[in-house]
């Protein structure tokens, strides 16, 4: 197993996280969008941990097509991806902690690599930061319209457009060559995201394919540890 795919694995984790928002209220006016952006953006930054799920449509310009996981603020993070590699759909458990990044593929053992080799391309402490990640994102965030409200997984959420701008999301989701069009899921309760999704340049440059991540478990008590040999 090459380099590439622990790097693969964690961009795959920006990725996860790529878009958010949040806010409150009922009735029947809805609030404004950059409102709510500035509401999840406070939400958010108090976030310890959650569970993420990222699903791709078409060919969006990632090399991750599914993945499941827990993060922690620290940048610890657990849980499975699929990933193209050479064409082929390759499924890898991920496992970070501390300055290590664990992987291991449907065969063979655990690779185990120092977290430094990931964290000069992507590093995921940057996810849950209120400085450099999500938070920060939606802050930033622009053209925000609230253009709905709709049940995500249960709850009631605003679903709000917006233009996320891709210098801030770059610490998210590495190589983005322009900013990116997003809608994102707002929930009236407690501010939080439920749910994203953002349109992602192809790799060809000509086409366009979606990102979609949904988030729950807000602040669980996750256990993050090494796997066995």
């Amino acid at each position: 197993m090459s380099f590439i795919t622990p790097r693969i694995a964690v961009v795959g984790l920006g990725a996860a996280l790529l878009a958010t928002a949040g806010c409150g209220g009922s009735g029947g006016k809805l609030p404004a969008g950059s409102d709510l952006l500035k509401q999840s953006s406070t939400a958010m930054s108090t976030v310890t941990s959650v569970s993420f799920a990222l699903r791709t449509e078409g060919q969006p310009g990632i090399p991750v097509k599914s993945a499941d996981g827990k993060l922690l603020k620290s940048g610890d993070a657990q849980g499975s991806m699929q990933v193209s590699q050479l064409g082929l759909s390759v499924q890898l458990d991920f496992t970070l902690v501390g300055n290590t990044v664990y992987i291991k593929g449907l065969t063979g053992g655990v690779q185990k690599l120092d977290k430094s080799a990931v964290t000069k391309q992507y590093d995921p402490s940057a996810i849950l930061d209120p400085q450099r990640g999500v938070s920060a994102l939606l802050a930033k965030a622009t053209g925000a319209k609230t253009v709905g409200k709709q049940s995500v997984n249960g709850q009631d959420a605003y679903d709000v457009t917006a233009t996320l701008p891709k210098d801030a999301a770059a610490s998210l989701v590495p190589g983005l060559a322009k900013d990116v069009a997003g809608e994102v899921w707002i929930s009236t309760k407690d501010h939080r995201l439920l749910k994203v999704k953002a349109t992602i340049p192809a790799a060809d440059g000509k086409t366009t394919g979606a990102v979609t991540v949904t988030l729950s478990d807000f602040n669980g008590k996750f256990t993050i540890t090494p796997p066995a040999s």
